[in-house]
């Protein structure tokens, strides 16, 4: 029997998982009683990530503990059917039949995972304690697994590693271009990268609206601009109480479970008081690097980074870094990231179910 009211909250909760740039890159189809959760590429697909690439991926592993987390909360039994691949011509990355029961049990809008956020601003220098780093080290998801850094000389080393992979994607066209057009200047968006959520200088806005354009990057570049953002970016790295890494192997279903992991790891640092903020650079370098998808000019410089990244990280067999997490505890209450309203993602087949 459908539940409205559960349903809804599931795909609610769905609608608050995490992803590139805030571009919110999912589409929900419903009918009763199956889920399929697809990529809405007429929406995002000039702006973001493809389908089929890790960090769409491990966005819709994201999707999927939400999913799981809601369901639970609701008392709602999940039948998860995941592909082995995706298809990039129509991808589907997972189904679920939802089994709900005839009684409403609705969570409230506090649970931890509408909680959940990115804080990009200076953090405390107070170390986190150990039995908080002890749980977070167990934390697993299939083959899936957290490594925490909290020794001043592997944070310091990793970001090296930031800032490494920050001056390759500086001058890498297509993400800088897609970085530019996630930027949100109007507080009033509701996808994208807003810019109140960044720790931005005086003038900052209109130094991103300056590099906005490729055209003025590449003259900037010619005088070392790549090299002073990616200081910036790892900056805050070098500055971290501890850093958490998501590993896992890197076929489709192992870095979807990857993304299921990272997001609860998020989840459950943010509900016990620690702020949050996502890398994704160095990992997204090291996938390109794989896929031949670095810039011809800097192949030496993706090498280096991933000798350095397979030191540092001990990857084994055929595992690469998903995600890379700076922790601490907070000093500002970030700004969360909006939703697009939930009926520009959902489709319904069954207009009658929901």
């Amino acid at each position: 029997m459908t539940n409205l009211n559960n349903v809804t909250k599931i795909l609610h909760a769905a609608h608050h998982a995490p992803s590139a740039d805030n571009s919110q890159p999912w589409k929900f189809i419903w009918h009763n009683p199956t889920l399929n959760v697809m990529f809405d590429a007429d929406r995002v697909g000039s702006y973001t990530f493809p389908a089929t690439s890790p960090a769409t991926i491990l966005t819709m592993g994201a999707v999927l503990e939400n999913i799981c987390q809601a369901a639970f909360a609701s008392n709602c039994h999940l039948d998860i059917q995941i592909p082995k691949v995706i298809n990039p011509d129509k991808p589907l990355f997972f189904k679920i039949e939802i089994d709900q029961p005839e009684v409403a049990c609705v969570f409230e809008n506090d649970f931890p995972l509408f909680k959940r956020h990115t804080n990009r601003f200076p953090f405390q220098k107070s170390k986190i304690p150990f039995e908080v780093i002890e749980v977070l080290k167990k934390l697993t998801e299939g083959s899936a697994r957290v490594v925490v850094f909290d020794r001043p000389n592997q944070i310091q080393e990793i970001s090296s590693l930031v800032k490494i992979a920050s001056q390759i994607r500086f001058r890498t066209r297509e993400l800088h271009e897609w970085l530019a057009k996630s930027f949100r200047f109007d507080s009033y968006a509701d996808d994208g990268l807003d810019i109140s959520t960044l720790d931005l200088p005086p003038g900052g806005k209109y130094f991103l609206k300056l590099i906005s354009s490729w055209k003025r990057m590449l003259w900037l570049n010619k005088i070392g601009a790549y090299k002073f953002l990616a200081g910036i970016d790892a900056g805050p790295i070098s500055d971290a109480p501890a850093l958490v890494a998501i590993i896992s192997s890197c076929e489709y279903q192992d870095v979807l479970s990857a993304g299921r992991l990272m997001d609860r790891v998020w989840i459950d640092s943010n509900s016990n008081g620690l702020a949050v903020q996502p890398y994704f650079v160095v990992a997204d370098q090291l996938h390109r690097r794989k896929s031949d998808q670095i810039p011809a000019e800097l192949v030496s410089e993706a090498d280096d980074l991933f000798k350095k990244a397979e030191r540092i990280f001990q990857f084994n067999n055929d595992e690469a870094l998903q995600m890379l997490f700076r922790i601490g505890y907070p000093t500002k209450t970030p700004v969360l990231s909006k939703r697009v309203p939930l009926d520009k993602v959902l489709e319904i087949d069954a207009p009658e179910t929901l």
